[in-house]
């Protein structure tokens, strides 16, 4: 059922947020809407009974949310420490309205078996967007993080200016027309974007840092919907912490490494963001060869030696070296892209192999001092290289043992991501989703 703004509303008012409401499109998810917003309209934030009751009401649903396949009453109560009479009156109420719907019985041992209560045609969509470099991606996403639409336009190029801004903007909303399903149905705008980002502010500091407004607000003032902004890989790393390899990690550091490096850090079973958004920034870590210098002004950077980049320049360095490879030069101008590269590798091509081993050696030989410093349980290496896991592997570890403490060293293990391309795209979805508790990270 379309998702109408009552949630926004009831939750942003409870963190001290504007909110703004939305109707559904057919009759009868209209008529379910319209209830949900009679019910959601009512003033729950005044310190009354039926205030407290209206908060109860929203905490039962996220419950409901986050646990993904229903739950019973008693554990209901214990979620909210509420007494059983008052957990069977909330939930016979959202019954009686039509949220809730008895989806099943729970086994056990002995004695009567509990209900299983659902949300009754209630579903939460969230409009996920990954800008990258050379790519960006739309897709439509549910709470539970499954891709409902999906287009990618790689004949893109990312830059701070209103032009490429404007097509971005195009993008979004003609993906949105075509993809089924109603504005009126979106909770929220979730956006990764490349470089640096404040994600408390919705600010983006590398691109788009034209405007007298930060980008989250001037996409939700276009969109008519509340945006949360963050850097990529937080993304990709959120993604990991939810669906991923990282679940049940409560310390590990998740790396994107494709044309660029960029890490994300989970300590304390959450993911690290820092005062202004910017923590994680390995590549910008003086592990890299002193000579080169980084578009951050500084020489040393390890995305200089590390990522799609670095690749394809070694590559080029290698054949004007005389160096033989598969990769063909294009007659047309064009420059090799480091996809062709890593596909090179994955076919056997000897240069293309070692030239992944040495970023390996190189990434690895980094993130040991990072394992010495923070000490976590687990490394996942995703982004375009990961998919030559039985390349990189060995290098990445001959590295980490090159510069880890060994002790530290012996309780990491090291994983490679199987999210694939999409990976980023859902974690900017799931934002929407953590900011409004339907999702448990």
């Amino acid at each position: 059922m379309a998702v109408c703004n009552f949630f926004y509303k009831l939750v942003v008012e409870i963190k001290k947020h504007a909110s703004r409401q939305l109707e559904g499109s057919s009759s009868q998810k209209l008529k379910q809407i319209l209830k949900m917003k009679a019910f959601f309209n009512s003033d729950f934030t005044k310190n009354t009974n039926e205030g407290r009751l209206m908060q109860q009401k929203l905490r039962i649903i996220q419950a409901i949310s986050q646990n993904g396949h229903g739950i019973t009453v008693p554990e209901i109560c214990e979620e909210l420490q509420i007494s059983a009479p008052t957990g069977i009156k909330l939930v016979n109420q959202l019954q009686e309205d039509g949220f809730l719907r008895i989806v099943g019985k729970k086994e056990t041992v002995n004695g009567r078996r509990p209900n299983i209560y659902g949300l009754n045609n209630v579903e939460f969509h969230a409009l996920s967007v990954e800008i990258l470099l050379k790519r960006i991606s739309v897709g439509i996403i549910d709470s539970n993080l499954n891709i409902l639409y999906y287009r990618q336009k790689t004949d893109f190029e990312l830059k701070n200016t209103p032009e490429c801004l404007a097509s971005i903007r195009a993008f979004i909303l003609e993906c949105l027309q075509n993809s089924g399903i109603t504005e009126d149905s979106v909770l929220g705008m979730g956006v990764g974007i490349t470089g640096q980002v404040n994600n408390a502010t919705g600010e983006s500091f590398t691109y788009f840092n034209f405007m007298d407004q930060p980008l989250g607000e001037y996409l939700s003032t276009i969109f008519d919907v509340p945006v949360f902004l963050n850097n990529d890989t937080r993304c990709f790393g959120l993604a990991e912490k939810i669906i991923g390899k990282a679940k049940d990690a409560n310390h590990a550091i998740v790396i994107n490494l494709s044309r660029g490096l960029g890490t994300s850090l989970i300590i304390d079973n959450k993911i690290v963001n820092g005062v202004m958004g910017f923590a994680g920034e390995l590549g910008h870590m003086q592990f890299g060869r002193k000579e080169k210098m980084c578009l951050c002004g500084k020489s040393g950077c390890l995305g200089n030696d590390v990522g799609g980049y670095a690749l394809e320049e070694s590559f080029i360095e290698k054949l004007s070296e005389g160096a033989g490879s598969l990769v063909k030069i294009p007659e047309d101008g064009k420059s090799i892209r480091y996809d062709e590269i890593l596909q090179a590798a994955m076919n056997g091509d000897n240069l293309s192999i070692k030239l992944v081993q040495d970023i390996g050696f190189k990434l690895g030989n980094a993130l040991g001092n990072i394992v010495s410093l923070l000490n976590p349980e687990l490394i996942i290496i995703g982004g375009k290289f990961s998919r030559l896991k039985e390349i990189l592997i060995g290098p990445v570890k001959t590295g980490l043992t090159s510069s880890a403490l060994i002790n530290p060293l012996n309780h990491c293990k090291v994983e490679f991501s199987e999210l694939g391309d999409l990976g980023g795209l859902k974690g900017a979805g799931a934002l929407v989703f953590d900011y409004f508790e339907l999702i448990r990270n």
